[in-house]
């Protein structure tokens, strides 16, 4: 068989059996996890965030097993195991005994480890636990389903409630202070969102490919725009595009589900890197944002003019700090 025989014979029986309900809940699972992942990513990655992903879905996948290990159902033990790293992480960084980096890999390790201590007790191998490590999507059951559907409508609702907020907090925690947010609510608001995004997502994609999923499409939204509004709804697009074709393209020539979405969407962001306008020949790099930020960012005209003024970008135009201030007491 050809591989255009294949192809769109491969379309046709994806099709003919969207029918079934174990494909339409695989579909929809893998689309709402590619939303979710794609919007909290988008704080995850300008908050500099990216490594306690990694540490949350260890710590999930520790969780994981020891449910396997006591027999019972993985997902309550996943949601404590997972929030409870987040919210342990958030209360040490707070007092600031040591960089930020330093706590989420001593996390990461002990997770990892306390993840393979439990598997080491198990009395025989389990295939959860390749699952756990890998996904299946396309065996998540009824119940897992609508938990997700409960848990993405809850993250993304509470993230759109909170976005200028958490916009504001990531650029400057001293100006969201003066303006009378309350910047360790929303820290420790943002940590179990974060939790919650991963761990509902462990079953579908897997631990390993849980991470990857929630910082690719973001970080390939931020190439192509300085506006958060753009960057969330591109990180959304690419989310929901690289789950539907990453599930279409597994159906059809047998690969793993996580796996194949995964790479997908990496390949967008190798794209998105490869073709951004902010790599453009003569653009000229904003001391003001990388500082704010601490990620790479580049001037945009109406930048130049106030490069020496604090400043923040949002939705096409740029903020005075001073402006801000006096608008935030009013």
């Amino acid at each position: 068989m050809s591989w255009y025989d294949q192809l769109f014979g491969g379309i046709d029986l994806f099709i003919s059996s969207l029918g079934q309900s174990w494909l339409q809940r695989a579909l929809m699972a893998s689309i709402l996890i590619g939303i979710m992942s794609a919007i909290i990513g988008v704080f995850v990655i300008l908050r500099g965030f990216v490594f306690l992903g990694e540490s949350i879905a260890h710590s999930a996948f520790a969780g994981a097993a020891l449910a396997l290990l006591l027999g019972i159902d993985p997902l309550l033990v996943i949601l404590i195991f997972g929030v409870a790293t987040a919210l342990s992480i958030g209360a040490v960084n707070e007092k600031k005994i040591m960089k930020d980096e330093v706590v989420i890999g001593v996390f990461f390790s002990f997770s990892m480890a306390l993840a393979i201590f439990f598997i080491g007790l198990l009395p025989s191998y389990s295939t959860s636990v390749e699952s756990i490590l890998f996904g299946r999507v396309l065996l998540i059951t009824r119940e897992n389903f609508l938990l997700l559907l409960i848990f993405t409508v809850l993250v993304v609702t509470i993230v759109f409630l909170v976005k200028k907020e958490l916009y504001i907090i990531t650029f400057d925690a001293e100006l969201a202070k003066a303006m009378g947010i309350p910047v360790r609510f929303m820290d420790y608001l943002f940590l179990v969102l974060v939790a919650l995004a991963i761990d509902v997502s462990l079953n579908a994609i897997g631990a390993l490919l849980v991470f990857a999923f929630l910082v690719t499409p973001a970080a390939a939204a931020y190439q192509w725009t300085y506006s958060i509004d753009k960057m969330i709804y591109l990180s959304v697009v690419f989310g929901i595009f690289s789950s539907f074709f990453g599930l279409l393209l597994s159906f059809i020539y047998d690969l793993p589900s996580g796996a194949t979405m995964v790479m997908l969407v990496t390949l967008i962001f190798t794209m998105s890197f490869i073709f951004s306008p902010k790599r453009k020949a003569g653009t000229i790099e904003c001391p003001v944002c990388k500082d704010a930020m601490d990620v790479e960012a580049h001037m945009p005209g109406e930048c130049q003019e106030i490069q020496d003024e604090p400043h923040i970008h949002a939705d096409d135009k740029i903020i005075l700090m001073e402006k801000a201030t006096k608008e935030g007491r009013k």
